[in-house]
């Protein structure tokens, strides 16, 4: 069954990806919400056990899709931004939850670059007065999830440790690609690899995720 969702989940995204070029806005819309369930789909049948936490994750992505098909909209923008933080925190949890200990040297040194990478993603996105706060928090949270991927894959290794960390390197992308095409105007080409990415970093977690046992 696994295979299945993962061949209909390659189908879906490629026709959404595609149709990202054109004039296609009712199926974008309904390719765009029918992305995570297919993900959902691929872990609850690839998985020996069900983590329920994971599956929670899952549906604040799935909700911040729904709440991101208005993302012009500063309300909806901000309920899809919280939907997708609340997501983030939760992976968090889990992936630390399934390494079972911390390295503290590797800590110190991930964080350490990573607050450089934030200085860095922040100049770049350059948010509106308003939005600098909320993407600044949001931004931390996903820094933290790399942190804690990075140590999710000194206990794993590869491949399952790998593809969660290409997972949440792929959050990264995403995110700030979302936010420049957000705040600032990009061709439609943009929001492409905003997609691309974030297909990218869903389905990686679920995989290097599903083979760990509880």
């Amino acid at each position: 069954m696994k295979t299945i969702f993962l061949c209909i989940l390659a189908l879906l995204s490629a026709a959404y990806l595609v149709s990202l070029f054109f004039e296609r806005g009712k199926f974008q819309a309904i390719a765009k919400i029918c992305l995570m369930p297919v993900i959902i789909a691929v872990y609850v049948t690839g998985t020996g056990q069900i983590f329920i936490p994971l599956v929670i994750a899952l549906l604040f992505g799935w909700l911040g899709d729904i709440l991101l098909l208005k993302i012009k909209e500063i309300l909806f923008f901000r309920l899809g931004l919280a939907s997708f933080l609340l997501g983030h925190l939760i992976y968090i949890f889990v992936m630390l939850y399934f390494a079972g200990k911390i390295n503290v040297t590797l800590l110190v040194i991930s964080l350490l670059a990573y607050a450089v990478a934030g200085v860095f993603i922040i100049r770049l996105i350059k948010p509106s007065k308003e939005m600098y706060l909320p993407v600044l928090i949001y931004e931390t949270v996903i820094l933290l999830m790399a942190v804690s991927a990075i140590q999710f894959f000194t206990v794993y290794g590869s491949p399952n440790g790998l593809l969660v960390l290409s997972g949440s390197v792929c959050f990264i992308v995403s995110d700030t690609l979302l936010a420049i095409y957000t705040f600032h105007s990009k061709p439609k080409i943009f929001y492409f690899f905003v997609m691309l990415t974030y297909i990218a970093a869903q389905l990686c977690i679920v995989l290097g995720l599903s083979a760990v046992a509880i």
